[in-house]
């Protein structure tokens, strides 16, 4: 598998190819690496890579490029010139779900397989006014919950709103969907009534 073998060192990288901003009209053409020494019949300056089928799903694309006679996934390859951070073996995902689109601003590094729902919308039915909050009828009090690999993780009962968005917030930190873009709720735009809250408000 391409992603498990070591990537070379980054002045390596530098050495043999850069990194290269693709136009939308380029995307399949380019794979966001030039080479900027020649290969065989690769010259410097042309596009470095190829485009393969991906194993694991068969309408995916992806662009590999060869670094001395080893081949490694481009978006990897240009994740860690840009950030100075090799992905490993975690998934590269592509942002605007595009394939072809190996722009570093487009990659990240994916946590779980629920990442592409980091950033949901709040449900309709939702009355906290918060993300992973919600009013618990027969416990008359609010719940917490967060989703992780498409199971719901509880988090407990909470009389105080903020104290359950904060369980939330410190929990999608733990997970790290923070570093793959997860908007925290905004504390200070909470609205809570219950008592501590109250008396909060009266006192300050």
């Amino acid at each position: 598998m391409f992603e498990c073998l070591p990537l070379p060192t980054l002045d390596r990288l530098n050495e043999l190819l850069k990194v290269v901003e693709i136009p939308p009209d380029k995307y399949g053409k380019w794979s966001g690496l030039v080479r900027k020494v020649s290969r065989g019949s690769q010259l410097a300056g042309s596009v470095a890579g190829s485009r393969r089928p991906c194993d694991k799903n068969p309408g995916r694309v992806n662009w590999v490029v060869s670094v001395d006679n080893i081949r490694y996934y481009a978006s990897r390859v240009i994740y860690y010139m840009t950030y100075g951070e090799d992905p490993g073996s975690a998934q590269i995902d592509h942002k605007d779900q595009n394939w072809l689109n190996n722009n570093a601003r487009n990659l990240r590094i994916v946590v779980d397989s629920s990442v592409q729902k980091v950033n949901s919308p709040m449900y309709r039915n939702n009355i906290s006014g918060v993300v992973g909050v919600h009013w618990n009828k027969v416990a008359r009090k609010w719940q917490a919950e967060v989703r992780s690999e498409s199971k719901k993780i509880y988090l407990g009962l909470f009389i105080c709103k903020i104290e359950a968005a904060y369980a939330v917030n410190k929990t999608w930190i733990e997970l790290g969907w923070t570093k793959v873009g997860r908007k925290l709720n905004d504390l200070q735009t909470v609205a809570c009534s219950c008592e501590k809250c109250y008396h909060i408000d009266k006192t300050t």
